[in-house]
C-alpha cells in the first residue's frame, strides 16, 4: 500500500510541482522534467544538459534589456577574467607625439598599467615611461572619470593600479614612451580585471539553479534519482521514493542482454530481469 501510495504520488505531482513561491516544489517540477527526458531512448546526454541548460536561465529571470533578474555581479576571490591589451612602445620619451595605449572591458572593477617582466618567453623586456592613466566608466547610468598621474619610468615586473566599483563598461587609456635605444623592445600592458556572474541566493529558485548544476555534471539515472529522493523526502516524509529511472535503465539492459546471440549474456540478461522485477514488490 506504502510503495502503491508513493506511485501514485510520483505520478500525480508533476501537474502542480512548478509553484512559483514554493522552493522545494520548483526543484522537484525541474528533477521531474529531467527525468522525462531521461525516459525517452532517443534522449542523449548532450541533450539533457541543454535542456538544464536552458532551464537554469529561466529560473534565473532573463531580463528584456539583457542580464538576469537573479544575477549578481561580484569580485571574483581569484584571479579572474582579464581583458588584456599589449603594446610594444614606439614613442621615446622626450618627442612630441607619444604613443597611446587603449583597452575596454565590461563589469570591470580594476584597470592596472603593467610592465611585465620579458616582452616574449626568451626576451628580456625594458622600462616604460608612463605619463597619465585614465579610466571612464559607466556607473548605474552615471559617468566617471578617474585619473592617476604616474609620470615616471616603469621597471619590467612592476605595475600601478586603480580600482573603483564594478562597471557597467569602462575604457582605459594611457601615455607610454621609452628610451630611443628600446623603441619597439618595450612591452606594456593593460589589464581591466572582469566581475563574475554569481546567482543570488535570495531567488527563490537558488537551490534548485545549484541541484541542477550538480546534475548536469553527472546525469545518469542513479543521480537523478538520488535528487528525487531527497526532494520528495522533504516534501512528503516517509514516502519510499521509486528510483524509476534506474530501474528503467536496467530493464533496457536486461532486453538487451536477453536479445544477444550468446548464452551467457542472455542468461545475465534473465538475472537482471530477474533481480528488477523483484525490486518493484
Amino acid at each position: 500500500m506504502k510503495r502503491a501510495l508513493a506511485v501514485t504520488l510520483l505520478l500525480a505531482l508533476p501537474a502542480f510541482a512548478i509553484e512559483p513561491d514554493c522552493p522545494e516544489l520548483i526543484q522537484l517540477g525541474a528533477l521531474y522534467q529531467v527525468r522525462s527526458m531521461m525516459t525517452k531512448s532517443y534522449t542523449s546526454e548532450s541533450d539533457v544538459q541543454r535542456f538544464i541548460d536552458r532551464r537554469i536561465d529561466e529560473l534565473r529571470e532573463p531580463l528584456r534589456d539583457g542580464g538576469h533578474r537573479w544575477i549578481r555581479w561580484v569580485r571574483p576571490s581569484g584571479d579572474g577574467p582579464t581583458v588584456r591589451r599589449e603594446h610594444s612602445v614606439r614613442a621615446v620619451k622626450g618627442d612630441a607625439s607619444g604613443d597611446r595605449l587603449e583597452g575596454s572591458g565590461a563589469r570591470v572593477f580594476s584597470v592596472s598599467v603593467v610592465v611585465p617582466r620579458k616582452r616574449s618567453l626568451i626576451r628580456e623586456n625594458n622600462p616604460v615611461w608612463v605619463g597619465v592613466l585614465e579610466v571612464t566608466y559607466d556607473l548605474d547610468g552615471r559617468a566617471a572619470t578617474r585619473r592617476e598621474t604616474i609620470n615616471q619610468w616603469m621597471n619590467p615586473g612592476t605595475s600601478r593600479t586603480i580600482d573603483f566599483a564594478i562597471a557597467d563598461r569602462a575604457h582605459a587609456t594611457a601615455d607610454v614612451a621609452t628610451a630611443q635605444r628600446h623603441v619597439r623592445q618595450a612591452l606594456v600592458e593593460l589589464h581591466l580585471r572582469q566581475a563574475v556572474a554569481e546567482d543570488d541566493p535570495a531567488n527563490p529558485a537558488y537551490s534548485t539553479i545549484r541541484m541542477l548544476q550538480r546534475i548536469r555534471e553527472n546525469p545518469d539515472p542513479p543521480a537523478i534519482d538520488a535528487e528525487i529522493a531527497a526532494a520528495e523526502s522533504s516534501i512528503f516524509p516517509g514516502t519510499d521514493s521509486l528510483p524509476f529511472l534506474t530501474i528503467l535503465a536496467d530493464l533496457r539492459l536486461a532486453d538487451e542482454l536477453m536479445r544477444s546471440s550468446k548464452p551467457e549474456e542472455q542468461e545475465k540478461g534473465s538475472s537482471l530481469l530477474k533481480e528488477t522485477l523483484r525490486r518493484l514488490r
